[in-house]
């Protein structure tokens, strides 16, 4: 596996903050549900909240893993013609 790069490190860093985002969005759901029940706009509101951090934590950490093989450039390697 190859290292991973700056932009890839970025990624992970956003990833994390959003999977933090999202806990902290579920706790506050999970509060509302009990004292609001769930047919309140504000519950289902965090709920989508919720799933959408969810959803971006999860493309940012797919983005953000090395790749496994090194990628040469287009050119470099000698092509049979």
């Amino acid at each position: 596996m190859t290292p991973r790069n700056i932009g890839k490190k970025i990624a992970f860093g956003f990833a994390v903050a959003t999977f933090a985002s999202m806990a902290i969005s579920l706790v506050i759901f999970s509060y509302f549900m009990v004292t609001r029940g769930g047919s309140d706009v504000i519950t289902a509101s965090l709920f989508a909240t919720t799933l959408f951090f969810l959803s971006c934590g999860i493309v940012l950490y797919l983005m953000s893993k090395p790749s496994k093989y090194k990628l040469e450039p287009w050119g470099s390697v000698d092509q049979p013609e």
